[in-house]
């Protein structure tokens, strides 16, 4: 190994686990040991970390105290050292983190949840989106074949918790309200329009549908499916209706008939 890089491999060892024989190539001064110069630098490191945290989870942040929210982060970053060549992506783990070592608070992985889908949301590739026009030029008989292509930015989930209205809560400067856990988990849907993060939740049959769009299901497959709510005679009409909002909610970027792109 060269000599830069093995230098540059044991520093790089020493910021993320503080271990390594790295003491010997830092010079001293008579003010500066080798090991103080080392710790400003691995302070700096992970204040860094924390800043990436922070600005990644600023609900949370505020949610739990800067106090808090710094123990958190040290804790986490010793669990997952950064893996990331852009520190964008740092955090990732920090919803299964809690979820993991915060049982005791299952709401705050939900909280994370909520955040960290915000940034992909909004980072998410840009592309066109279908309109009412072109689903209409799909003849009647081959309605039943559709499948859908849904907007890189959406995402469904599920909360057990009133995580979204402490969210709101928080973001509107208001104090939190107390977390409360649901009786049955609700789905949302969260994307992006017009460079805005939208979110909503969804009734039942809805999310049934969209699911299964996510999952591949055709138009009539997901008439059948809708069953379960309606009767048999008013299910087309229901996921027609379903699809009008969405297409005009600009959750659907292409349409799938008889494997023809629209």
């Amino acid at each position: 190994m060269k000599p830069l890089m093995n230098l540059q491999n044991k520093f790089q060892s020493y910021l993320v686990t503080s271990d390594g024989d790295i003491n010997a190539y830092i010079e001293e001064t008579k003010k500066v040991s080798a090991t103080t110069r080392l710790e400003i630098y691995s302070n700096a490191y992970r204040y860094r970390l924390i800043e990436a945290l922070s600005s990644n989870y600023p609900i949370l942040q505020t949610y739990l105290g800067d106090e808090l929210f710094q123990e958190l982060a040290l804790l986490y970053i010793a669990s997952h050292p950064s893996t990331f060549k852009s520190i964008r992506w740092f955090g990732d783990q920090l919803e299964s983190f809690l979820r993991e070592q915060y049982t005791e608070f299952p709401y705050l992985a939900e909280l994370a949840k909520i955040e960290w889908h915000m940034t992909l949301t909004f980072d998410a590739p840009d592309c066109e989106f279908i309109n009412i026009e072109a689903v209409m030029q799909i003849p009647p008989s081959d309605w039943p074949m559709m499948r859908f292509i849904l907007h890189p930015s959406v995402y469904l989930l599920d909360f057990q918790w009133n995580v979204i209205q402490i969210w709101q809560r928080i973001s509107q400067n208001d104090d939190p309200c107390d977390p409360t856990r649901y009786d049955i988990s609700i789905p949302y849907i969260f994307w992006r329009k017009d460079l805005m993060n939208q979110y909503c939740s969804l009734p039942q049959d809805e999310h049934y549908a969209m699911t299964s769009m996510i999952n591949g299901f055709s138009f009539g497959e997901i008439c059948e499916g809708l069953c379960q709510w309606v009767d048999e005679q008013d299910a087309p009409l229901r996921a027609a209706s379903l699809l009008k909002g969405w297409i005009k909610s600009g959750l659907i970027s292409e349409i799938i008939n008889n494997g023809e792109f629209q």
